[in-house]
Order: C-alpha cells, then sequence, then structure tokens
C-alpha cells in the first residue's frame, strides 16, 4: 500500500512534468521536436483550439467512470509549461490527463520506439497515433498515448489506475477517441 502510495505520487509530479511537455511517458526520456515528420494526418485538428478541461466530452468522461469535469493543473516546476487538464474517479483510484502539445511530432516517437518497453502503433480516429510506455501498463497502472492531431501537435492522455485488473491503456484510447472528433479543424 505504501509503496503504490510512493508511486502514485511520484507519478502525480512527474505525469505532470510529461503531460506539460517537459518528458516523454512516466519514467522514459521524451522524444525530442522534430521537423515536419512526413506523416500524413488527413483531416489534421488543433488541440490547442479548444479548452484543456473541454477536450473531454462530459458524457465520455462519465462513461470511463471519471468526473464529468476535469481540472486544470498546473506544473509546479514549470508554471510556464502547457498545463493538463485532469478527470478523477470519484473514489479517487482513476485518474486521466489531457495535454495539447505544441512542437512535437508523432514521428519523433517512431523514430525512438526502441526506448519503451511498451510500444504500439494505433490509429485513433483516423490520425497517426502511439502507445509509448517505459514500463508494462498491466503492471505499472499507467499509459500513455499519443495522438497526432496535426503536424507538430499531439494530444496526448496519461491515464493511471489504482487497481492494475483494470486497462490503464483503455481508458487513454477510450478518451482520445472521444475527444478527437470533438477537436476543431485546423486553420
Amino acid at each position: 500500500m505504501v509503496k503504490r502510495s510512493a508511486i502514485l505520487c511520484a507519478g502525480a509530479v512527474f505525469s505532470a512534468l510529461t503531460a506539460c511537455g517537459g518528458g516523454g511517458t512516466e519514467g522514459s526520456p521524451a522524444p525530442e521536436a522534430q521537423q515536419p515528420s512526413g506523416v500524413t494526418i488527413s483531416a489534421p485538428k488543433d488541440a490547442m483550439a479548444t479548452d484543456r478541461c473541454g477536450l473531454l466530452p462530459a458524457d465520455a468522461a462519465t462513461g470511463l467512470g471519471l468526473a464529468p469535469q476535469g481540472k486544470e493543473q498546473s506544473d509546479p516546476l514549470d508554471p510556464e509549461a502547457p498545463s493538463p487538464c485532469v478527470w478523477n474517479s470519484e473514489d479517487g483510484k482513476n485518474r486521466l490527463s489531457l495535454t495539447p502539445l505544441d512542437g512535437r511530432s508523432i514521428q519523433a516517437y517512431y523514430d525512438n520506439k526502441s526506448k519503451y518497453a511498451d510500444f504500439q502503433e494505433l490509429s485513433i480516429a483516423g490520425h497517426p497515433s502511439v502507445r509509448a510506455n517505459q514500463g508494462d501498463p498491466k503492471q505499472d497502472g499507467t499509459c500513455d498515448i499519443f495522438v497526432a492531431t496535426k503536424e507538430g501537435q499531439i494530444l496526448s492522455a496519461q491515464a493511471h489506475v489504482m487497481d492494475t485488473s483494470q486497462d490503464a491503456c483503455g481508458i487513454a484510447q477510450k478518451a482520445l477517441e472521444a475527444a478527437v472528433p470533438t477537436l476543431p479543424a485546423s486553420k
């Protein structure tokens, strides 16, 4: 119990750094920002044009067992970093954060996939995406998924579950599947 609490506390601080663009996935190096990638993003969306806590529709949040409204949290170590919006379950056992990150290409994850113990290429709402985790999401209860909303922009989802019989990656992926279609078209 103490170990899990320590991991979650450390994870909360690190996820603030990670989701805010300061890192990659929990405990892993962040890929460097890249020049245009050559990855085709049909129907580009602009995640930065939406209020962070408006990224996940309320009905989608409740469908995932989370509060309908998230709360924006600033990074205590870097107040200038993009802040995530965080949704918690009523019992406090599950947490999801969504953060749009400008200046980061999905290609950086493809190019650095060997750095992740858990790496999988995905397509979410027709957008190139990756599941990129330093550790084992089933064991750690944490999962990071990144979707390319447009060239040079990523929408990051990080899910934490206390009960590792639950699927943190499933929560992160379902949240992105609900969020991406609601984003405004990129101009």
